[in-house]
């Protein structure tokens, strides 16, 4: 009778001759089988169920914070909880190559059509300068984390001295400076 050299897999595969003697080793492929596959999907569960424990796949998690109003205002914002209301920072950049005069500022959440409460928003700016408006919004109860989206609308003179020089005339005087930009914010309430 001829020994069996064969290992490994070929020896598993390999059906016994008839009237051979050698146990079959279909049950410890079988098992080798699930063990080998068994521990690869519990290591895939194990790294799946880290990855949504962190947060990695909400929706919240995937929204990139953005403050757009132009190219020539570029802006930084915070929404911050304060009390009972829902308070924000903004900070506005003249990009323009002159002075110009915010006359008006609105911000406005899109999903409560809510408006901030800024405080004096008639600034003038020169060129390169930065300003910053607080504004609230009264009793608005935001849990921390949650994604707001806001429309901001700036009107604004041009102090060009070619329009308006002295940066003297007003909204009641004439229209030929007045300029309205509008843009969107969205970020996270911290």
């Amino acid at each position: 009778m001829q020994k069996n050299k064969m290992r490994g897999q070929a020896a598993i595969s390999r059906t016994p001759a008839k009237g051979s003697r050698s146990p079959s080793l279909k049950g410890q492929a079988a098992i080798e089988y699930l063990m080998t596959y068994g521990w690869a999907i519990l290591a895939l569960a194990i790294v799946l169920v880290v990855l949504f424990s962190t947060g990695i796949f909400s929706p919240s998690y995937l929204i990139s914070e953005e403050c757009n109003i132009g190219p020539k205002l570029p802006c930084k914002f915070i929404f911050y909880k304060g009390g009972n209301d829902l308070k924000m920072g903004l900070s506005i950049n003249n990009g323009f190559g002159y002075k110009i005069k915010i006359e008006n500022l609105v911000v406005t959440l899109t999903d409560t059509n809510q408006q901030f409460t800024i405080s004096s928003t008639a600034k003038e700016l020169e060129s390169g300068e930065t300003v910053t408006f607080e504004g609230a919004i009264n009793g608005l109860q935001v849990p921390p984390n949650t994604v707001k989206k806001a429309t901001a609308a700036i009107t604004y003179f041009s102090c060009a001295n070619e329009v308006n020089p002295n940066c003297s005339q007003t909204r009641a005087e004439t229209n030929s400076g007045l300029h309205l930009l509008t843009g969107r914010i969205i970020g996270r309430v911290n």
